[in-house]
């Protein structure tokens, strides 16, 4: 327990008895306005009373006592200094993780954009201006707007986050912001481009592909990114990245307009985050911000695992649900926040509760050696070993079902994407095909393409795709080979059997890139003599859609030149993509349940800190 977290509990108990008693330590008998002086024979026998009332040490008490005059002082002479010169006094607070707090004030007009109050704040700490960020309200302030336009006003609490000041310190400091910087760069090109967009897919908490307008997956897709990366960050304890990271990941999550937010814990967990960060950075007391997230993600979390986690009960089939560990957490945080309001019997209460979820989530450490020796890995053992209260046997069927649960709805996904692909749905985020109808109608005869182009013509109504399908069949089938792109590889293994290029496409375009039939188009073709005639028909289609009406050598092999540096152009792009993917994502958990798997053991240490600051036994 630190010596700040002791005097901070002092100062919030003569606080509290302070305002219940209406005195005022600025005004006399405690202070003389004449002399500005405090009177501490005065002061002294406030903390004497105070002492038997609160069981405070004495000279606790009058520290404490002398701290709230000062600050209350302090207020009122930049009040009047405000009102007077319109010089604001803003209270900056640099969290350090190994040593106390920074405090100081800066001068400057609120009038006056963020990067001036950057400097000023960098000067005082004698670091550089852009190895800074200055966090306001649960926001970055950002360099080219006004203090108050960002809503930083006279008194306003602002945190710095920075790092020890050392060379090398100093230059991680810079590489931070750099990297913070680029992770949002490479996250926008990856979203932007097709063939990346899968990078990061949206799921439920069951596994099942999620599907959105395009312009709010690409919102939501850049937010659960860097909220991603984020968390690494976090798990390294790097809070500073990771605070930064996740307030980026909250200002693009406020512009989803979709009520997804409300059946995913995604948000929920990210201020959850947030509130985690502002307490390892020793930041708790000072952002009411902390606060308001916790509330969001109270509600939040009741939205989407229900009352007494019974949505998640009945998803995951089981009541120990491993979700209750990030309860725990929310209930622990809870607590600190009544403990820093004064709210002391609430926050006792709440730590009560902490500790007996504690006592429930608690891993053997001889089952987890067991699992692990079996071949199971830690994060998915120590989950099963929550949900099924340290039962190995238990714990093993709850890893293998969730195993094959997730495998089944993975390869359910991905046939939906393959449908797509197969009819060239390019809009499948806007309307999404009834796969389950298209499975009714395949057990009716009819195929799996075709029968997913008559729902889609027909905006999901089974009956009037069937009749589609019964009436127009020809139609339908036409639209379906329009709208199909040869696969390269099945062109590739056509050709290995000896097959044309061109014919081997125009045989997969028919057949709608089903390798059998073309395979046996292609040998009909032969067998009739007709497959010259097929080459010659492909040629002249190639032809008559290269044609400019001149019929120009000149203009066709220009044309061919073109299209050989556009091919060019995008293999040397997905290459490039490719290997951005793979740096970008290689520190990314691809666990689905792996947010799930707290350790605790800060949250005990946390819970222990504070029980003895309330003589919790």
């Amino acid at each position: 327990m630190t010596n700040e977290l002791e005097n901070e509990n002092y100062v919030i108990q003569v606080r509290a008895i302070l305002n219940q008693q209406t005195i005022k330590l600025w005004e006399s008998p405690y202070y003389d306005a004449a002399t500005h002086q405090s009177v501490e024979s005065e002061l002294e026998k406030l903390a004497i009373a105070y002492h038997e009332h609160l069981q405070i040490g004495v000279k606790d008490c009058l520290n404490a006592i002398r701290s709230l005059q000062q600050n209350a002082l302090d207020k009122l002479r930049s009040k009047d200094e405000f009102l007077k010169t319109g010089i604001a006094t803003i209270k900056c607070r640099a969290p350090a993780q190994c040593t106390t707090n920074r405090y100081f004030d800066v001068k400057i007009k609120v009038t006056s954009i963020g990067e001036d109050l950057a400097k000023m704040v960098a000067e005082k700490l004698s670091v550089d201006a852009s190895s800074i960020k200055l966090v306001c309200a649960g926001k970055v302030l950002t360099n080219y707007l006004t203090l108050l336009e960002q809503k930083v006003v006279n008194g306003g609490t602002v945190m710095v986050l920075i790092m020890k000041q050392s060379k090398e310190a100093a230059q991680q400091e810079s590489d931070t912001f750099d990297r913070i910087r680029k992770i949002r760069t490479d996250a926008q090109m990856l979203i932007n481009d097709n063939g990346s967009s899968n990078f990061l897919s949206l799921e439920d908490q069951d596994g099942n592909a999620l599907h959105l307008p395009e312009s709010e997956k690409k919102a939501l897709l850049m937010a659960l990114t860097l909220y991603e990366k984020g968390k690494v960050a976090l798990k390294k304890e790097n809070y500073e990245e990771a605070l930064l990271l996740f307030l980026e990941a909250d200002s693009d999550f406020r512009t989803c307009n979709s009520q997804l937010l409300t059946v995913v814990d995604n948000y929920a967990l990210l201020n959850l985050d947030i509130v985690w960060c502002y307490l390892c950075l020793k930041n708790i007391t000072q952002l009411p911000d902390a606060e308001q997230r916790l509330k969001l993600s109270e509600e939040k979390l009741r939205q989407s695992y229900g009352v007494n986690m019974h949505r998640v009960t009945a998803i995951k089939g089981t009541q120990q649900c491993s979700e209750k560990a990030l309860m725990l957490r929310l209930h622990l945080l809870k607590a600190v926040l009544y403990f820093h309001q004064n709210k002391r019997d609430d926050a006792a209460t709440m730590f009560r509760v902490v500790e007996s979820e504690l006592q429930l989530l608690k891993i053997d450490d001889g089952c987890l050696t067991v699992l692990l020796e079996c071949g199971y890995e830690t994060t998915e053992s120590r989950i099963a070993l929550r949900v099924c209260s340290n039962d190995v046997n238990a714990a093993i069927e709850y890893i293998n079902s969730r195993k094959e649960k997730l495998l089944n709805n993975e390869e359910k996904s991905n046939r939906e994407n393959n449908l797509y692909k197969k009819i060239g749905y390019k809009k499948a985020d806007e309307r999404r095909i009834n796969v389950e109808f298209v499975d009714q109608l395949v057990e009716m005869g009819y195929s799996e393409c075709l029968a997913a182009i008559a729902l889609k013509r027909c905006e999901n109504n089974l009956y009037n795709a069937l009749n589609e399908l019964q009436q127009n069949q020809a139609d339908l089938k036409r639209e379906l080979i329009a709208s199909t792109t040869p696969s390269k590889q099945l062109t590739d293994k056509l050709i290995d059997f000896g097959f044309h290029e061109k014919a081997a496409q125009a045989a997969l375009k028919q057949t709608v890139n089903n390798f059998e039939e073309a395979v046996e188009v292609l040998l009909n073709a032969r067998r009739d003599n007709t497959y010259d005639a097929l080459l010659s028909t492909v040629s002249n289609e190639a032809s008559n859609s290269n044609s400019s009406g001149t019929g120009s050598s000149d203009s066709s092999n220009s044309e061919e030149a073109g299209s050989s540096r556009k091919k060019d152009e995008k293999d040397s792009k997905k290459e490039m993509m490719d290997i951005l993917y793979k740096s970008f994502s290689k520190d990314i958990d691809t666990d689905t349940d792996s947010y799930l798997d707290l350790p605790l053991i800060e949250e005990a240490s946390i819970l222990d800190n504070y029980k003895k600051l309330l003589n919790m036994q």
